[in-house]
This record gives C-alpha cells, sequence and structure tokens, in this order.
C-alpha cells in the first residue's frame, strides 16, 4: 500500500503565498515568479527601450539608403520596404532582450 502524502506544502507548483522576487510584496504566485506590476513595469521599460534603439538605428539605415541609393523608381520601393521591416525586426530584438536583462 502506498504512503500517504503529506507536505505542508501540497502542490509545490500550483499557487501559493511567496514574495515577488523584484518588490518583495506577498502575492499568490509560483515560486521565483513576479508579480502582475513587475511584469507590466518591466514590458513598459523594454517598449521604451525598443522605440528608442529601433529608432536610431532605422535612423542611420535611412540615411546610409538616401545616400547610396540609385534614383530607380523600383530600388526605392524595396528599399522603403527592407527599413519598415528592419525597424519592425529590431524593436522585437530589442525587446526581447531588455525583457530578458531587466527581470
Amino acid at each position: 500500500m502506498l504512503r500517504r502524502f503529506s507536505s505542508p506544502t501540497p502542490f509545490a507548483g500550483g499557487l501559493v503565498e511567496h514574495e515577488c522576487p523584484r518588490c518583495g510584496r506577498e502575492v499568490r504566485l509560483p515560486l521565483g515568479a513576479l508579480c502582475g506590476e513587475c511584469r507590466a513595469q518591466i514590458e513598459r521599460k523594454a517598449r521604451k527601450l525598443g522605440r528608442w534603439a529601433s529608432g536610431i538605428s532605422t535612423l542611420l539605415l535611412v540615411v546610409y539608403v538616401l545616400i547610396r541609393l540609385p534614383p530607380d523608381p523600383y530600388a526605392r520601393l524595396v528599399s522603403a520596404v527592407g527599413v519598415v521591416v528592419w525597424y519592425l525586426l529590431s524593436n522585437l530584438v530589442v525587446r526581447r532582450a531588455a525583457r530578458e536583462l531587466l527581470s
């Protein structure tokens, strides 16, 4: 016959009262998880950093493209699409990296 499970914390992986490791408030979270306010604050900082970094790098790319671009309208269209894709991808990468570093 199996022994009965008797632990002070019956479901260690479930929601148990713990402190948020960042702000120290007691909330019902798994051990080591951040509270909602801390996650929102990290996301706000990551969005801001992503906008700034991708905006500056896109501005530098636009200056380079305008200097090196031939006067062909098709080339201008392709480079405009490339600049938009650059902004979106660099924004995603910087936001992801900032979220990992700030948490």
